[in-house]
């Protein structure tokens, strides 16, 4: 492994550049180390797809599902009943149910974390709005998906979000430094961050981007998830990474040709991940920062 890296200086934004390709592993850090753990946002939503995924494979759930049949009555109520909505829609932002992520849940999450950082909670800012469109018809990406799938897992596992990941997909890609923030104390290697943005990852994490890690588990994920292939079996590895309605997104998974990865970004970070699958090139960039560009990792794909 090479660090590409020098010393940082005082009052840079803790980052990591994190490449492999079939040279070698590079790292560069900018007040930071390869054990800091950020919070990765949406690069977690591929995460979620995978456990919902194991428990499909395991039959323990279906893609037809309809997604109602898994949720709390309030929750299904707040949405207009779910009507027709499925996993596989939850799963591909086919589903038209608006996002619960705006300014004002943002802004309440700040002010009042013990109160509305639960997902039941979350979820109440997108209720009474108009569906987008008939599941399946369009696609929208909207957070809101994600969240529902979180509860999904809780549902059908009997365990809390956290637990379903540390079940389903931690553990068994190897992935020792990662956990879903509220679940634990932040490590202290967590990212140097303002307080108020700390105190939002002392606060619950949902299935929309509730992941906190670092770049070498998430490197560990992707090799053992596209790589080893041994965290999904060829059929619903294929169904992840099929765009139904060719808009560039499969199930928590953003494609690109040749390409694949997904970005991120929440309160104080931002993240991408892209990786080019004829050649196993791996690029991951985490910044705390959410007003960071992160088109470094596309610029490392092999033409």
């Amino acid at each position: 492994m090479i660090g590409l890296g020098g010393a940082a200086s005082a009052g840079d934004v803790p980052q990591i550049r994190y490449l492999d390709r079939p040279s070698g592993v590079m790292v560069q850090t900018e007040a930071a180390t390869q054990d800091t753990a950020f919070a990765i946002a949406s690069v977690g939503k591929t995460m979620t797809a995978v456990a919902s995924l194991r428990r499909v494979d395991r039959g323990r759930l279906g893609l037809e599902d309809k997604a109602a049949a898994w949720i709390a009555p309030d929750i299904v109520q707040g949405f207009g009943g779910l009507n027709g909505i499925t996993l596989r829609h939850l799963l591909t932002m086919t589903s038209g149910i608006p996002d619960y992520y705006t300014e004002d849940y943002l802004e309440d999450a700040l002010d009042d974390p013990d109160r509305i950082q639960r997902a039941d909670i979350a979820l109440s800012y997108a209720f009474g709005e108009p569906q987008l469109f008939e599941p399946g018809t369009d696609f929208d990406y909207s957070n809101t998906n994600y969240v529902l799938l979180g509860l999904i897992l809780e549902a059908e596992t009997g365990k809390s979000y956290a637990g379903a990941m540390q079940q389903e997909v931690f553990a068994p890609a190897g992935m020792t430094n990662s956990f879903v923030f509220g679940s634990r104390p932040l490590p202290i290697g967590f990212a140097d961050v303002p307080d108020e943005v700390r105190r939002y990852y002392q606060g619950a994490g949902f299935g929309d981007g509730g992941v906190i890690a670092t770049a070498a588990d998430v490197a560990q994920f992707y090799r053992t998830l596209f790589i080893d292939q041994t965290l999904l079996p060829s059929d619903l590895l294929a169904a992840l990474t099929t765009d139904p309605l060719g808009v560039g997104y499969g199930m928590g998974i953003e494609l690109d040709a040749a390409t694949i990865g997904h970005s991120g970004g929440d309160l104080g970070f931002t993240s991408d991940v892209r990786l080019h699958r004829p050649t196993g090139t791996l690029a991951i960039e985490l910044v705390a920062d959410e007003d960071a560009e992160t088109g470094w990792t596309e610029d490392q794909m092999p033409n």
